[in-house]
């Protein structure tokens, strides 16, 4: 008799308030404009996001988008939790061309390790996004498909998974098949409990957060 698959936890995030929507200027002065950090706002997103998951269970390890905004919220979670970070592009940002002229670059793992030692040096990276990618067609769904077929296959029990606007509704379409309840404010969560193509949705908002898209806005 075939065993059964073990229950896991995803928890599905989007990066926290950038420098460059909270300080326009950034980019001006910017040594790569198109890899913007987070900013301070951001930062404290991230911890907030991290003692939730921490009341939560906390996970085992975290994925990120190599973008600098990503991994900077996935090491401020990592910082609270004390668990790895596997840089993973195939979480990143839509490669659009009406955004970027060329691919972008972001900093290598060893140079992001400096500054978040949580990073995996050794973790093979799944998928690699090519340029560029137009959500139209069905670019970043697919890519976002073979992503978590691949980080699936994986051992883990839960897991954090940091991305952008596009990879998150991306990862959840792969997951449910749709994008009905799944939260892409910045810092947003959204948490499901289960097995392959039998997932649980546990949590999805912003209620962990003190700053959120709302209270920036206003």
């Amino acid at each position: 008799m075939k065993n059964k698959p073990p229950l896991r936890t995803i928890w599905l995030a989007r990066h926290g308030a950038r420098q460059d929507s909270m300080y326009p200027g950034w980019r001006h002065t910017a040594e790569r404009p198109d890899d913007t950090p987070l900013a301070k706002e951001g930062h404290q997103q991230a911890r907030e996001t991290g003692q939730f998951l921490r009341q939560q269970g906390g996970v085992d390890v975290i994925y990120t988008s190599p973008f600098l905004r990503a991994v900077e919220t996935a090491g401020n979670v990592a910082e609270i939790l004390d668990v790895p970070i596997r840089i993973e592009p195939g979480l990143c940002e839509v490669l659009n061309p009406d955004w970027f002229q060329t691919k972008p670059e972001c900093l290598s793992p060893a140079d992001l390790a400096e500054r978040y030692p949580w990073i995996e040096l050794h973790y093979v990276p799944r998928v690699h996004p090519t340029y560029p990618e137009y959500e139209a067609r069905g670019d970043v769904n697919e890519r976002c498909r073979k992503t978590v077929h691949a980080l699936l296959e994986d051992t883990w029990e839960r897991s954090l998974w940091v991305g952008h606007g596009a990879s998150v509704g991306g990862v959840a379409w792969a997951l449910t098949g749709h994008t009905e309840h799944v939260c892409c404010q910045l810092c947003g969560l959204t948490g499901w409990k289960g097995t392959p193509n039998h997932w649980q949705p546990i949590y999805s908002g912003v209620d962990h957060l003190s700053i959120t898209e709302d209270t920036l806005k206003g």
